[in-house]
């Protein structure tokens, strides 16, 4: 708390810009709430979530971070 409201942490008051967008989360959690509270609405955008992740695999980057960037192989453990 002291780096947000002085000079303590790393020298000067939130480093970080931890507060600058303080009134988008708090307005964005309202939102996820909201659809919290209906279980069906809810469920409905967590399987949607999941299901749509795969694009997203941090193996599949790696991997391909791996071939197409550092033109190494994987190494084959024993």
């Amino acid at each position: 708390m002291g780096s947000l409201e002085g000079n303590g942490g790393y020298g000067r008051a939130d480093y970080f810009l931890v507060g600058k967008d303080f009134p988008s989360y708090i307005e964005c959690q309202e939102k996820v709430d909201e659809a919290y509270r209906d279980q069906k609405r809810w469920t409905k955008m967590s399987i949607l979530n999941t299901a749509g992740s795969f694009k997203f695999s941090s193996d599949r980057m790696i991997h391909q971070y791996a071939r197409d960037i550092w033109m190494i192989e994987p190494v084959v453990l024993p």
